[in-house]
């Protein structure tokens, strides 16, 4: 799988269902324009690292049944 490469703003976390809500720009390499959406992450771990707000880099995969999956988060 490829991993993609963005910079977004927390605006939700759900622990419960391991999902992020990221405000992102603009991602070249899959072709995506920014926008507010909903990341699942692979790690429940992962969200424990940011708070919403925060603006942070992420690297995600594209599942083979078209889930977005966090893999790695880092605060700017």
């Amino acid at each position: 799988n490829q991993t993609h490469h963005g910079v977004g703003t927390v605006t939700a976390i759900d622990n419960k269902s391991k999902k992020i809500e990221l405000k992102h720009g603009p991602i070249k390499s899959i072709g995506w324009m920014g926008m507010n959406m909903f990341f699942n992450v692979e790690d429940a771990e992962l969200l424990d690292e940011v708070e919403v707000g925060d603006t942070v880099d992420f690297d995600f995969i594209e599942t083979r049944d078209k889930r977005y999956v966090v893999t790695d988060i880092e605060v700017q």
